[in-house]
């Protein structure tokens, strides 16, 4: 199966951001990116953070090869959708060639250091390109997160696929320019699926 509607990702500054209130966090506190685009601000929800067993790992690439995003990086501000396939500019942190070494030491979440992190890519960004599953009303995206290699057994396994992995680009020009990226991901997710995005005994 696939994300139920759609994949694309959202390019555009950074309006504002902010990690769901104490009071609002519920079972997946989510952070906030409101991106700017021609057609209207488009709200991003990513989980950062846990409250039940099932925790969050995350992974910093900070120099990212840009030849090997230039299909997305070369265009301009707004949101488009992307074909699940390796030609269309998705992500796949398995197999994106400019990803590869994302199979690799992730990080878990203690506390508050993926918010943290994320806070300070957000720092002086110019721009930024957020992956995920679009909202089926309004403009926004959820689902900013690796999209495959659910166990079977759970509820999110209907959602397997490859090339349809979340997460966020940020383009800097300061010091100089370059670009970097923040995966995330949730601990019961394997890194070593088929080609329907399942997990591979």
């Amino acid at each position: 199966m696939s994300l139920s509607n759609g994949y694309g990702v959202v390019i555009g500054k950074v309006e504002r951001h902010y990690i769901d209130p104490p009071d609002n966090e519920g079972r997946w506190p989510h952070y906030h990116i409101f991106v700017k685009t021609d057609s209207g601000i488009y709200k991003c929800a990513i989980n950062l953070k846990s409250r039940t067993e099932t925790k969050i790992e995350y992974k910093n690439i900070k120099n990212l090869n840009e030849r090997l995003f230039t299909n997305i990086i070369s265009k301009p501000d707004g949101f488009y959708h992307l074909v699940s396939d390796s030609e269309s500019g998705a992500l796949d942190v398995i197999r994106h060639p400019g990803l590869t070494n994302s199979c690799f030491n992730w990080d878990p979440e203690t506390g508050e250091n993926a918010i943290e992190l994320m806070k300070s890519c957000l720092k002086n960004v110019k721009r930024v390109f957020i992956f995920g599953e679009p909202y089926n009303v309004g403009l926004g995206l959820h689902n900013i997160h690796m999209n495959q290699g659910d166990p079977i057994t759970s509820e999110h396994s209907i959602e397997n696929g490859i090339w349809q992995d979340g997460g966020v680009i940020f383009e800097y020009t300061r010091p100089q320019p370059h670009f970097s990226i923040l995966l995330t991901k949730f601990d019961e997710q394997v890194l070593h699926t088929d080609e329907n995005g399942h997990p591979i005994p």
